[in-house]
């Protein structure tokens, strides 16, 4: 009982967050803002290097496989991404392809009928990645919606493996265990969610640019709400004519948006503004809140195999001023499997910094708590788990960005998540 109301403690605190939330960006929430619609097609291609922890798992009646690795990975990749944000839909779509070596390092478990295998393992190989999601929230009203999401992925790798360590036999003799051996492994697996939700977050990345070009350009002058929103709505209009396959001018651009500074608010345009404009190319930048509920269901194919169960999902996004943005996410969800239930709260507080219009520096931490459920009559103890994170993301030229990301993950035992560092650091062309 006591675990019981430790856990209700929890949910009715992120509930009385979002109620906070949502009632202190009402006040800052500007309709004009929340419906301007931000459309972008983009098509990048370059090379990702990274280290994570990685856990595989695989039971049956006769055997049991367990394998902990911390993976080194270096890939080229292609990737395409489509975002549409409508006052009636927004639509979210990615396909990304990955291929190249890896290497890896951790230990293994496997138990059968013959004895127990608990050997330390060393990999190197290549590998493939082939991944895509799609997103869709469809408005019926104002603030009502309902949600579609898929994200499914395959992967194949084929390594060579050494294997070190001991076995024991079912008669409890323990002899040193050697092998070596080369292999291919197929994974994959999808998810999928659907539901309902209200509220609205939506892209405020025209807006941030207008504002940024109009403080450096025009210091001596006081602009409007309203002056900031028709630079920002002709900025997207400019944008939104951009066909990917033949490219863009900023040059071009920029005797569009020169015309209309000239015209609508008489302003004479330095002829270096067009710098500026070429790096207005920053990651989605938000503001509004929403909650969603629904049934989700996973499957892959090694265990968990097929997990599925509800959740309830908490967003709040503030463009607090020019320079700063906070994220505050929560995501409760009641995960169904043949094994055990299990309870998770996935929250994120962080924090976007823009020290210049071509750089962004994100900090923040993720609290991860949750149980095993084995009946509703009994719960396993609340594991705690945190995460805290750096981002840095960076527009290297017109065409060429840098992303890089670091976190650790800080678990008392493995039950939900593998403690350790996570790293990657990109660096991509990317055509819109």
């Amino acid at each position: 009982m006591i675990k019981f109301n430790i856990y209700r403690l929890l949910i009715a605190f992120v509930a009385a967050m979002f109620v906070f939330t949502v009632r202190v960006s009402a006040q800052l929430n500007n309709d004009s803002i929340m419906f301007l619609n931000f459309v972008k097609r983009e098509f990048n291609t370059g090379f990702v290097a990274g280290v994570s922890p990685e856990r595989e798992e695989f039971i049956s009646e006769s055997e049991l496989f367990h394998e902990e690795l911390t993976k080194g990975a270096f890939s080229f990749f292609l990737e395409r991404k489509n975002l549409f944000f409508l006052p009636s839909v927004q639509q979210l779509s990615e396909f990304r392809l990955l291929i190249g070596p890896f290497a890896g390092t951790g230990n293994i478990l496997e138990e059968s009928e013959e004895g127990v295998i608990d050997a330390d393992r060393e990999l190197t190989g290549i590998r493939g990645l082939l991944q895509s999601s799609y997103t869709n929230r469809f408005y019926y009203g104002k603030n009502n919606y309902t949600l579609v999401h898929l994200d499914a992925w395959a992967k194949y790798s084929y390594n060579r493996r050494t294997d070190s360590g001991t076995f024991t036999d079912s008669l409890d003799v323990m002899v040193p265990y050697e092998r070596e051996s080369e292999a291919g492994k197929m994974r994959y697996g999808f998810k999928a969610r659907a539901g309902w939700g209200i509220g609205r977050v939506q892209p405020v990345n025209h807006y941030m640019a207008a504002e940024w070009l109009l403080e450096k350009y025009y210091p001596r002058r006081n602009f409007s709400e309203a002056e900031y929103m028709l630079v920002a709505r002709e900025a997207g209009r400019i944008k939104h004519q951009r066909d990917m396959r033949t490219g863009n001018s900023a040059e071009i651009e920029m005797e569009q948006f020169e015309s209309f500074l000239n015209s609508r608010l008489f302003l004479e345009t330095p002829e270096d503004m067009v710098y500026d404009w070429s790096f207005t190319e920053f990651r989605p930048r938000y503001q509004g809140s929403r909650f969603e509920l629904g049934p989700f269901f996973n499957y892959f194919n090694r265990e968990p195999d097929f997990v599925y169960g509800g959740f309830l999902q908490f967003e709040n996004e503030k463009y607090c001023n020019l320079r700063w943005n906070r994220k505050l996410t929560a995501k409760l969800s009641y995960n169904s499997y043949k094994h055990h239930d299990w309870m998770l709260l996935e929250t994120n507080l962080g924090w976007s910094w823009y020290p210049s219009i071509r750089t962004e520096v994100g900090v923040g931490v993720k609290y991860v708590p949750g149980m095993t459920v084995e009946d509703f009559q009994e719960y396993g103890p609340v594991r705690h788990n945190f995460i805290p994170y750096v981002e840095y993301f960076s527009q290297i030229s017109r065409r060429y960005r840098i992303e890089t990301t670091f976190a650790w993950r800080v678990a008392p035992d493995d039950q939900f998540m593998m403690a350790g560092p996570e790293f990657s650091v990109s660096v991509y062309r990317s055509r819109y």
